[in-house]
């Protein structure tokens, strides 16, 4: 075997035989060096691959038992919150106290007289009207009552027949007249004369033309005209 038997020289055996030792131990080497490689390059990138992460874990909450309330005795330190200061509110304003009315004077009063109808018979009783009115500017008192009214039938400066003759029961009441107000009062008469004493006899007028007159007092009418037909 380590003399080649053939018809070329020993030394074309030889270098085949050599040839052939280097293939085969290239064939062996080879597949380990690549596995060796392979190998440390899989241990390497395991190496340097980052481990997996582990899940953070979440901190328990720490639990503190209950404390007592107590009374702080030191002074709040936060600011106390500023508040606008209203305006002062003006007191409402009231209205002063009405006057308290004054007594009717004579000018403070218009009185006027009058009938109901404008004219009557002999037979009839005629209705007398007097209307006191306020014609000052301010409200004022006057005793309106029957014994401050009068009526009188006249004829010419004959007086004929006066409200206050016989029946007459005086009574008084005071009332308030405001300014421009009118009061109207009213009698009704018998149709008959009358005089202060009742002591003549009593007679029913003629058909005429006659005057009355009415008054509160001292504050009198003019003349008003009263027909009989």
């Amino acid at each position: 075997m380590l003399h080649p038997v053939g018809s070329l020289p020993s030394r074309v055996y030889w270098t085949r035989r050599i040839v052939g030792i280097a293939v085969a131990v290239l064939l062996a080497v080879v597949p380990f060096l690549f596995l060796s490689s392979g190998g440390d390059q899989s241990e390497a990138s395991g190496a340097n691959s980052p481990s997996p992460t582990q899940p953070a874990t979440t901190p328990q909450l720490e639990l503190i038992p209950a404390q007592p309330l107590q009374t702080s005795t030191a002074a709040p330190t936060t600011a106390a919150p500023t508040t606008t200061a209203p305006a002062p509110s003006q007191p409402p304003v009231s209205a002063p106290p009405p006057a308290t009315p004054v007594l009717c004077t004579d000018d403070m009063l218009a009185i006027t007289a009058g009938t109901q109808r404008p004219e009557y018979s002999p037979a009839d009783k005629p209705t007398l009207l007097m209307t006191v009115q306020n014609v000052s500017a301010a409200p004022c008192v006057r005793d309106l009552g029957t014994a401050q009214q009068e009526w009188g039938v006249f004829d010419g400066d004959v007086r004929l027949w006066g409200s206050n003759d016989c029946l007459y029961e005086p009574a008084s009441k005071m009332q308030t007249v405001q300014p421009g107000q009118q009061i109207t009062l009213r009698v009704e008469w018998s149709g008959l004369t009358s005089d202060r004493e009742c002591a003549e006899p009593r007679r029913r007028l003629a058909p005429g033309e006659y005057q009355i007159r009415a008054r509160i007092g001292t504050a009198q009418s003019p003349n008003a005209a009263l027909i009989l037909r």
